[in-house]
């Protein structure tokens, strides 16, 4: 599992998400689309990183992300929780 956990922004125009999940399985799985049947990704987004968010599906816990910095695809959608574990 893994998950992201928000990361406090500056002014608000930007919210920051680290991967806090996933450490087990060299990060986590990104998805081309918001819909969990999507194609995956061959990368994993590492543990660690830190992406802004562009677009938050709340009701699918679905974060559509473009790399800030850490190691994984520039940009695609991760789940945020997993069986209530933040990823």
């Amino acid at each position: 599992g893994g998950a992201a956990a928000a990361v406090a922004g500056g002014g608000g125009e930007e919210c920051l998400w680290k991967v806090v999940g996933g450490a087990d399985k060299d990060g986590i799985l990104v998805r081309t689309g918001e819909s969990l049947r999507s194609e995956a990704e061959q990368m994993r987004l590492a543990t660690g990183s830190i992406v802004r968010q562009l677009q938050l599906s709340l009701a699918k816990d679905r974060l559509l992300y473009e790399l800030v910095s850490g190691k994984g695809p520039r940009q695609g959608w991760v789940s945020v929780r997993i069986s209530g574990k933040d990823l």
